[in-house]
């Protein structure tokens, strides 16, 4: 497994031909030995080529990489952040709270190519095929503090920003916590926080952030269709790979977290909500509000145009006005 992780790492950080030769000298290992660790990783997905006379080169095909995602970071990002890479989990918002018993003082970053127990608000089923962007994020709050409407949003706004900028194309945000497509889901972001039980603060901050990147919809099960959307057609014309995109996120949410707090971003943000001047109905809880949506406010939170401002909730209608 170790020399499997080293040959691999050593193949993503370059684009020009590695000899088996100079692998298996750096590695202190025989050409032969090379030659079954390429073999294995071949077998588990990674896509490298054998080119005569040159050596091994590999080609990002999508599998999951954590040092093809760094290599597409910032520098110091690249530095920063903690990876975890799953072919299958239970939810990486679970394996993020799992992880979280443990202090971390820098951000860990968790990824899988599928969940089987992938869940939204309110504990929802959330489809979690294989090919899809499933990503949570473990966040040190020196704080203590935490303002959930503005992180969302932020969130939200770091992915659509992505999407514009990487595979020409513009969603629309659907406050608080979902991205459209032709009016189709195509992303959903959950925050949760940790508590400290002995302090009664928020120590860490969980982000959950699903894209339907490759979906194939047909693939989907019959009722999730109706709604759901996908990014597939533009990522295969964009030539952008799940690494490279996901990279792209880290950067545009990192860059947007540093000062998220004095909701800098809300003009991008107001921008792309299609929710504006638009009756809506809210649902909180057995309670449902209804009302024309006038603003989002400096904490995130909607702004009806009878003065109300609501911080959490699920629009489930809305009309033209």
């Amino acid at each position: 497994m170790k020399y499997s992780t080293e040959v691999l790492k050593m193949l993503s950080n370059t684009d020009q031909p590695l000899s088996g030769e100079k692998i298996a000298q750096n590695l202190k290992i025989s050409r032969a030995a090379v030659w079954k660790i390429i073999q294995k990783l071949q077998a588990t997905g990674y896509q490298i080529e054998s080119q005569h006379r040159l050596g091994y080169i590999y080609h990002d095909n999508s599998k999951l990489n954590q040092y093809i995602i760094k290599k597409n970071l910032t520098a110091q990002l690249s530095q920063q952040l903690g990876f975890e890479i799953h072919q299958t989990i239970d939810s990486t918002n679970i394996r993020a709270k799992q992880l979280s018993f443990k202090k971390h003082l820098h951000p860990l970053v968790i990824i899988s190519d599928q969940q089987t127990a992938g869940y939204g608000r309110y504990g929802r089923y959330y489809s979690s095929p294989s090919g899809n962007i499933y990503l949570s994020l473990l966040l040190p709050n020196p704080s203590h503090q935490l303002v959930p409407g503005l992180l969302t949003t932020a969130t939200a706004l770091a992915v659509s920003l992505s999407i514009e900028k990487k595979l020409a194309v513009q969603p629309q945000i659907k406050w608080v916590n979902d991205l459209l497509l032709n009016q189709k889901k195509i992303v959903g972001i959950l925050t949760e926080a940790i508590t400290n039980i002995e302090t009664r603060s928020i120590d860490q901050v969980v982000i959950g952030i699903g894209i339907n990147y490759l979906t194939q919809l047909d693939q989907l099960p019959p009722e999730i269709q109706a709604r759901a959307g996908s990014l597939r057609k533009f990522a295969l014309a964009a030539k952008v790979t799940r690494n490279q995109f996901i990279a792209a996120v880290l950067n545009q949410f990192f860059q947007i977290y540093q000062t998220y707090q004095t909701g800098n971003f809300l003009p991008a943000y107001r921008q792309r909500c299609y929710l504006l001047h638009k009756e809506v109905t809210i649902q909180q809880g057995q309670q449902k509000i209804a009302g024309l949506a006038t603003d989002i406010d400096q904490q995130g939170c909607i702004v009806l145009s009878n003065g109300q401002h609501i911080s959490s909730g699920e629009v489930t209608k809305i009309r033209l006005k």
